[in-house]
């Protein structure tokens, strides 16, 4: 698969033919070493401007989310990926931000984090997913991936955030990242570490997650869909904070013991891309203020509700819109 404009298949089936025509370029674009001299920075923005330790530092693949939402026409290619949707909600609150990515030379990083520090691993392709949403349950379809990220490309002084957000997309972040960085607060959206995928590109999720070395993290974030035969202790053991997103369902947080229910907050969706990431992100932020657990969770579900209601990132709310919205 070239850089740029690419044929989006209507249904799942019209997938395989092309996935296979490119699926070793992704397998060796994931699976190689990262020499150093692919590491760059975006240097078209003025690193006077720039501050040279974040508060806020995200992890993981840059995207193209291509939606089919119920058997209607493809979107293009919409820019996205966790670390790009917890960055820019990080920044609308005021907050110092950098993402340490991989993604290709057609991801419009100058436009799109045009206010955010982003430090890139060079990749031929940029990860893509085209995602099929029927009734709200979505199916995903791998279509590229970018290089995996070493520790080499997290510059010296962006250890010691406030808050580490990591949303690996595919298998692109080993598991023990967390020992590269000694921040204030911790976030993990493992989903990336759950996916599998097979000759066809269909996204699968694992029963179990892969074995981690490293610390423990403050907060973990999973959707309902992802872990429905994992078991729980995996998740407890995981980190301190567990957080379940059900969609209209609402979402569980499991502390000390003892799980907090938080209601759904309703809105009128557009795109469901990124919500989880937006939740997460959220509520790390309410957290990392000392926000009780549920009020935390009420944040975060107001966040998600206003963000689905626009179109990939242009959806990622503001403190003021989400308090606007609470009343």
């Amino acid at each position: 698969m070239s850089s740029g404009v690419f044929f989006v298949p209507a249904t799942v089936n019209q997938v395989t033919s092309i996935y296979r025509r490119v699926r070793f370029r992704w397998y060796l674009q994931l699976h190689r070493s990262v020499p150093i001299h692919l590491l760059r920075a975006t240097e078209k923005k003025s690193q006077l401007d720039m501050p040279s330790t974040p508060s806020f530092v995200a992890l993981g693949h840059l995207t193209f989310d291509v939606n089919i939402v119920d058997s209607g026409t493809p979107t293009s290619h919409i820019p996205g990926g966790a670390a790009a949707y917890a960055a820019l909600t990080a920044h609308k609150h005021d907050i110092s931000a950098g993402v340490v990515s991989s993604a290709g030379d057609d991801y419009p990083v100058d436009l799109i984090l045009k206010e955010i520090d982003v430090q890139i691993v060079e990749s031929e392709h940029t990860a893509t997913f085209a995602n099929y949403y029927d009734s709200g349950d979505r199916t995903q379809v791998l279509m590229a991936s970018g290089n995996r990220i070493p520790q080499s490309a997290i510059p010296e002084s962006w250890v010691e955030p406030d808050i580490l957000f990591v949303g690996p997309l595919l298998h692109e972040i080993p598991t023990d990242c967390v020992n590269w960085f000694n921040p204030k607060l911790s976030c993990l959206v493992p989903s990336g570490w759950l996916r599998r995928w097979g000759p066809d590109g269909a996204i699968s999720h694992a029963d179990m997650l892969p074995r981690f070395r490293g610390k423990k993290w403050d907060i973990i974030v999973v959707s309902e869909s992802e872990i429905e035969t994992l078991p729980e202790q995996q998740l407890f053991d995981l980190g301190d904070i567990v957080c379940v997103t059900r969609g209209e369902k609402g979402s569980r947080i499991w502390h000390e013991g003892t799980w907090v229910e938080v209601p759904v907050v309703y809105s009128n969706p557009v795109d469901f891309t990124g919500a989880g990431d937006i939740w997460a992100t959220a509520f790390a932020i309410a957290i990392s203020e000392s926000q009780p657990i549920a009020q935390a969770g009420l944040y975060a579900a107001t966040a998600s509700a206003i963000a689905i209601e626009s179109t990939g990132l242009s959806g990622c709310p503001s403190r003021e819109q989400i308090q606007a919205r609470l009343g």
